[in-house]
C-alpha cells in the first residue's frame, strides 16, 4: 500500500477535502475493506456486498446530505430521499462497474494514485505535497491510508471506465441547432385568469358538507400511530461539568492550524472565448483577436463588465455577469489563477490563454489571507472541545444503561437503574413534538421496531435514545364532529373551484364564438374586452358573471421557464408553446396554482442566428453532458440485466 501524506483536519475537513470523494461514493458506494464479513446485503456474480459496507455507504451518504443542505436536513427528508434505496442501488452499481473494469483490463496505475492524492491541496504546505499532513488528516478521520488509498483507487478507475463507456458519444452542429432553437424559442401569452380566492358566496349548507364527507371519507383517516417509551441521554446534561484546560487548547490548536488559517481568495469575473487547446493556430487567434476587442470595449470609461460578460462571454457563468464568486488559488487552472491572484481590485487583464479558452479577467476584491491566533481561536476550540466530551460522556452513559437490559420491559430497567423514561402519547410519523429537532429521526427508527423490541442506542442531534415500541394504533376514520371543520374547508374550495372553471368554459367559448363569427376579421391580441351571458343560478354565486374578460399579457417566456405573472405552471407552459398563429386560443380552460386560466398566442418570436453561433459549443457541452449521462445509465441497466444479483429480504423491502 502507498503511504504518503500527513497532517490538520478536524470535521470541517469533511466538508472540504473529502468532498470530492464522498460525493463520487454517495452514489457508488464507498467500500468497507471488511469483506469478510459473514452478514451480507446483496451478492452480485458471485462477490458480497457486506453489511459494513452498507452502513458505510449509508452513512457517507448523510453525511453528504448535511453538508449540501446544512441545518435544512433533517430526518424528514429521509424517506422523500430514499437514501436505502440509493445506498444499496449504489452498493450494486460500483460492483458491476469494477468488475466490468477488470474485464476490459482498465487499471490505475500506483503512479496514477499516487499524483492524485498529492494534487489534492488539504495534504499540502505552501502548495507542496506533505505526507505529514496526510496521515493525520485521516487518522483524525478514523480513516488509515489503505483505507483512502483504496477508494481513492476505485473512485479513478470509475472515471476511466466511464470515459472507456462514453467516448463515442458525439453532437453534431445540425443536433446542436435543432436543441438551441427548440429551447431558445419564446413566446408571449394573454390570459384571463379566474382565481378561486375571488369567488366567496359559496359557503357550503350541512347537507352538502355531509354528503361531501360520505363521498370522501378516505381524505379523513388518520395516520398510522405508535405509543412507546424512551430514555435519553441529553448532550446539554454534561456541558455545565465539563471543564477545557489551556493545556488541551494549546495542544489541540498547535496540531490543527491550519483549521485556523483563510487561504488568500480572489473575488472575480470573466469573459470566456471557446478554444481547444487543439484548435488550429489560424482559429485560434482568430479567437483571440475577437477577445482582444472585447477587451478593449471592457477598458473604455463607464464600461460595464458584467453586462459584456452577458452579452459574449461563452462561459456558464455568462448569465451572472461572468460572476465566479471568491476563490482560492489551486481552484482555478494555473494560467487563470496566476494573472488572477497577481492583480488589484479593479483590474481588467489582457486575454489570458487556458485549456478553456482566452479569458478577460476583472478582479472584483482581493481577500487576504487569515491566521487566527490561540488566542483568537481559544473560545471556537474550547466550545468544540467541550461538545465532543459531552457527546462522548452521553453515549458512555447510554452504552452502560443499554449493557443493563436483560428484561423485556425498558420501564423495569430504567426503574432499576434509577433512571427517568418517559411515556409518549400516540404519534405519527412526524414524532413526538416534544423532541422538536430530533422528532423526525426518532420517529423513523421507531416506526422500524416491531412490538414490545428495544432499540440499539440511536445517536440524534440532542443527544442518545433508547426505545421501546409498546403500542400501535392502525389508521381509522375520523367522525364528521372531529373533522368538521376541515371537511367544510374542503367543500368550500371545491366549490369555489368549480365556479372559477364554469367561468373560464364561458370565457372560452364566448372567444371561440367570436372568432368564428369574424373569419374575416384579425382580432387584436392587445388588451380586449369581452362580454357574456350567464344563467340567473350562476350569477348569484359567481363574482366574474356579466363582467367583462380583460386579458393581460405574460411577456416573453421559454419552454419549461416560470410564466411571468403566472409562475411555474408546466400543464400551461406547454400546453401555450403547442399554440399557433392560425389556432392562437387554448383547446381547453387550464387549470393553475390560483384557478383557472383561458389563453391565447400574442407572439411567437425565434431566437437569431448570430445568437446560436455564439453559443454553439455551450450548446454541444450541455447535450453531450446529458447524452452521456443517459449512456452511461443504459449501459449500467445493461450490465444489470446481463448479471445474477441476489439481494437480501430485509434489503431487498427498501428497493
Amino acid at each position: 500500500m502507498l503511504y504518503l501524506m500527513r497532517k490538520h483536519a478536524t470535521s470541517w475537513f469533511i466538508k472540504l477535502v473529502l468532498s470530492a470523494i464522498v460525493i463520487v461514493f454517495v452514489f457508488w458506494g464507498v467500500g468497507s475493506f471488511r469483506e469478510g464479513k459473514v452478514n451480507r446485503v446483496a451478492e452480485v456474480n458471485g462477490n458480497v456486498i457486506t453489511i459494513d459496507q452498507y452502513y458505510d455507504a449509508y452513512n457517507n451518504l448523510i453525511e453528504g446530505y448535511k453538508r449540501q443542505f446544512g441545518d435544512n436536513f433533517d430526518e424528514s427528508m429521509l424517506d422523500a430521499l430514499n437514501i436505502k434505496q440509493q445506498v444499496v442501488n449504489s452498493l450494486i452499481e460500483r460492483e458491476l462497474i469494477i468488475q466490468e473494469a477488470g474485464r476490459l483490463n482498465v487499471r490505475v496505475t500506483d503512479e496514477e494514485l499516487a499524483k492524485s492524492i498529492q494534487s489534492i491541496s488539504y495534504f499540502q504546505k505552501d502548495g507542496i505535497f506533505d505526507n505529514r499532513y496526510y496521515v493525520n488528516v485521516l487518522r483524525r478521520n478514523r480513516m488509515s491510508p489503505e483505507q483512502f488509498e483504496t477508494s481513492q483507487r476505485q473512485s479513478l478507475l470509475l472515471g476511466k471506465l466511464r470515459e472507456l463507456v462514453m467516448g463515442s458519444v458525439k453532437v453534431s452542429d445540425d443536433e446542436a441547432r435543432e436543441w438551441f432553437f427548440y429551447n431558445n424559442e419564446k413566446i408571449n401569452l394573454d390570459y384571463v385568469a379566474f382565481e378561486s380566492d375571488s369567488y366567496t358566496e359559496s359557503t357550503p349548507t350541512q347537507e352538502e358538507i355531509e354528503a361531501y364527507y360520505e363521498a370522501n371519507k378516505d381524505n379523513y383517516m388518520t395516520e398510522l400511530e405508535i405509543k412507546v417509551a424512551y430514555v435519553a441521554f441529553a448532550k446539554d446534561k454534561y456541558r455545565p461539568e465539563i471543564t477545557i484546560s489551556d493545556e488541551q487548547i494549546e495542544m489541540y490548536f498547535e496540531s490543527n492550524k491550519s483549521d485556523f488559517e483563510s487561504p488568500k481568495t480572489v473575488e472575480a469575473r470573466h469573459i470566456l472565448f471557446k478554444s481547444d487547446a487543439s484548435a488550429e493556430p489560424e482559429k485560434d487567434e482568430a479567437i483571440k483577436a475577437r477577445a482582444n476587442e472585447i477587451y478593449m470595449k471592457a477598458k473604455e470609461k463607464d464600461a460595464d463588465f458584467a453586462k459584456l460578460a452577458t452579452e459574449f462571454s461563452e462561459g456558464p457563468s455568462k448569465d451572472r455577469g461572468g460572476y465566479l464568486g471568491a476563490f482560492k488559488k489551486e481552484d482555478m487552472v494555473k494560467p487563470f489563477s496566476d494573472k488572477a491572484f497577481s492583480m488589484k481590485a479593479g483590474e481588467i487583464s489582457e486575454p489570458v490563454r487556458t485549456s478553456f479558452g482566452w479569458h478577460i479577467i476583472k478582479v472584483e476584491k482581493v481577500n487576504e489571507a487569515v491566521a487566527l491566533t490561540l488566542g483568537g481561536a481559544t473560545p471556537e476550540i474550547r466550545q468544540k472541545l467541550i461538545d465532543e466530551t459531552a457527546d462522548n460522556r452521553a453515549y458512555d452513559a447510554a452504552e452502560d444503561f443499554f449493557d443493563t437490559l436483560y428484561d423485556d420491559s425498558l420501564t423495569v430497567a430504567a426503574k432499576a437503574s434509577g433512571i427517568s423514561v418517559v411515556v409518549t402519547e400516540f404519534f405519527g410519523q412526524r414524532g413526538p413534538s416534544t423532541l422538536y429537532r430530533d422528532r423526525y429521526s426518532f420517529a423513523r427508527k421507531a416506526f422500524e421496531l416491531k412490538q414490545n423490541q428495544i432499540s440499539d442506542i440511536v445517536g440524534l442531534d440532542k443527544g442518545y435514545y433508547i426505545i421501546q415500541q409498546l403500542e400501535k394504533q392502525e389508521p381509522f376514520v375520523q367522525e364528521l364532529v372531529v373533522v368538521q371543520d376541515r371537511v367544510e374547508k374542503d367543500l368550500f374550495k371545491e366549490k369555489q373551484l368549480k365556479f372559477a372553471f364554469n367561468d373560464a368554459l364561458k370565457c372560452l367559448k364566448s372567444i371561440t364564438t367570436d372568432s368564428d363569427s369574424e373569419t374575416n376579421t384579425q382580432t387584436s391580441l392587445e388588451t380586449t374586452s369581452l362580454t357574456q351571458t350567464t344563467d340567473q343560478a350562476t350569477t348569484s354565486q359567481s363574482a366574474m358573471a356579466d363582467a367583462e374578460y380583460f386579458f393581460t399579457s405574460t411577456g416573453l417566456f421559454k419552454r419549461n421557464e416560470a410564466i411571468p405573472e403566472i409562475g411555474r405552471e408546466e400543464e400551461i407552459n406547454k400546453a401555450a408553446f403547442e399554440l399557433t398563429q392560425s389556432d392562437p386560443v387554448g383547446y381547453t380552460v387550464f387549470k393553475g396554482y390560483k384557478g383557472y386560466y383561458v389563453i391565447r398566442l400574442k407572439e411567437r418570436k425565434q431566437p437569431g442566428e448570430d445568437e446560436f453561433k455564439e453559443s454553439l459549443m455551450t450548446v454541444k457541452d450541455t447535450i453531450r453532458q446529458n447524452r452521456e449521462s443517459r449512456f452511461f445509465d443504459d449501459w449500467i441497466k445493461r450490465l444489470k440485466m446481463n448479471s445474477k444479483i441476489e439481494i437480501e429480504d430485509r434489503f431487498r423491502e427498501s428497493l
